[in-house]
């Protein structure tokens, strides 16, 4: 994450609990998100210095325009004009982390050999939150080169029950 992309997010964040709109500001990003995604020369419209200021901001309120918060279309405004275009994905990123560290949320990511079952699901997340003292949204991951086990990523750190992991250690022990 650039120190960019985080000043913008701060800034749009102050400025959405200011108005007492973080959910409409949240809805907003993505959007912006969604149509990014779903149209990559979007960006990149966004970005080019051969296209004229004029008729990129043309482009940022023809798509948004009244689709968005004012002071949202704002900040997307001054970002492009002001050639910072690419940290977009960055910035709502970070708008969206600062959103759940305000309401006392962490991501896990939870990377798994096989999905995890419902129950399994619930389970690992009761234990995450209480052991970090905080509701815990799981983003999962599917890799079979784990070959088994769990690893989990949160709060800067590491927990890897795996069996790829254990197999490592093994064969470092072996080494010495």
């Amino acid at each position: 994450m650039t120190h960019t992309s985080r000043e913008y997010a701060e800034a749009l964040f102050e400025l959405a609990v200011e108005e007492g709109k973080t959910e409409e500001y949240a809805a907003g990003l993505d959007l912006v998100e969604g149509q990014l995604a779903e149209n990559p020369g979007f960006e990149s419209l966004l970005a080019s210095p051969a296209i004229s200021r004029e008729e990129r901001m043309g482009a940022l309120s023809a798509a948004f325009q009244e689709r968005i918060p004012l002071g949202e279309l704002i900040l997307l405004r001054m970002m492009v004009s002001r050639g910072h275009a690419r940290n977009l994905r960055q910035m709502i990123a970070c708008f969206r982390d600062l959103s759940r560290e305000r309401r006392g949320e962490s991501v896990a990511l939870v990377t798994t050999a096989v999905p995890l079952t419902e129950t399994e699901e619930a389970a690992l997340r009761a234990r995450l939150e209480a052991r970090f003292q905080r509701k815990m949204i799981l983003e999962k991951r599917v890799d079979p080169a784990l070959l088994g086990g769990i690893r989990v990523e949160t709060e800067g750190r590491v927990m890897d029950g795996s069996l790829k992991a254990r197999l490592q250690e093994i064969k470092e022990v072996m080494d010495s």
